[in-house]
């Protein structure tokens, strides 16, 4: 015998459960995760990780980025 849901559940309290898990989980992981600023050009980075901006990691150069417009360059 299985027993099936009692009532529907509007859109609108099943986007609210969703969205409040979401923001809890977003909440939970921006604890675990240390962030600090990048030594060379001052920008978000996480920790003990290559700067995804410039490409520094411990004031040294070592991935090359490439900009979009094509004109900047960033070598290794």
């Amino acid at each position: 015998m299985t027993i099936g849901p009692k009532k529907k559940i509007s859109k609108t309290q099943g986007n609210t459960r969703h969205a409040t898990r979401q923001r809890l989980n977003l909440v939970r992981m921006s604890d675990s995760y240390r962030v600090s600023k990048c030594q060379n050009c001052g920008a978000t980075k996480l920790s003990h990780h290559v700067c995804p901006v410039c490409g520094y990691y411990k004031r040294k150069q070592v991935i090359t980025i490439k900009s979009k417009s094509k004109d900047k360059v960033i070598d290794a």
